[in-house]
């Protein structure tokens, strides 16, 4: 009976010190670290080197003795063959809609999206092709926000890809660009 007790508290030990906890969650720092880089590009900015991700506090007593927690860091795959020929059109097309940012035509929505504000002074050439601008931009945002989260495993959570984009875009905007606010649209 002695042997049995011991056996079962030396695996009941054994379970709690090699006990692991794995969070798997929705990489949102990781997802705005891309961000960044995808909008520094598609701006024309360099891209900066991704941030190496910090380590889990606590005191190395406490590492060696308690149960760990493994963090699932989430390498964002955005290198899919879908996902480089969007981010190679959109720096394409923004040299022919940079005019139209910088002259107050065309702003960025609180989605991140682009609308045209006014079509005052352009001619009908113009209104049609910043219409066509517009429309193709907003639609392979879209696209690359769903390519992302499909690619990374979370496909239902291209909304909060859109979210964090939509920060980058309006945070990486040039002075003198039009955002949409809660009192409509001003000047960045």
């Amino acid at each position: 009976m002695k042997r049995f007790t011991r056996g079962l508290v030396l695996l009941t030990i054994g379970a709690v010190v090699s006990c692991v906890t794995i969070n798997i969650y929705f990489p949102a720092e990781e997802i705005r670290g891309v961000a960044d880089r995808i909008v520094d590009e598609v701006y024309g900015e360099p891209a900066k080197p991704a941030d190496k991700p910090a380590e889990p506090p606590g005191s190395s007593f406490f590492r060696i003795f308690a149960p760990r927690v493994a963090y699932a860091a989430q390498n964002v795959d955005v290198s899919t063959p879908e996902i480089r020929a969007i981010r190679e059109d959109m720096k394409v097309r923004f040299d022919q809609l940079t005019p139209y940012l910088d002259s107050g035509h065309v702003g960025i929505t609180r989605d991140g999206q682009l609308e045209v504000r006014t079509a005052e002074g352009l001619d009908m050439k113009a209104r049609a092709e910043v219409n066509r601008l517009v429309k193709a931009e907003n639609q392979d945002r879209l696209r690359l926000y769903k390519e992302i989260s499909t690619a990374n495993g979370f496909p239902d959570k291209a909304g909060e890809v859109q979210s964090i984009f939509a920060e980058s875009w309006r945070d990486k905007a040039r002075s003198g660009w039009y955002l949409q606010g809660d009192k409509g649209w001003q000047k960045k």
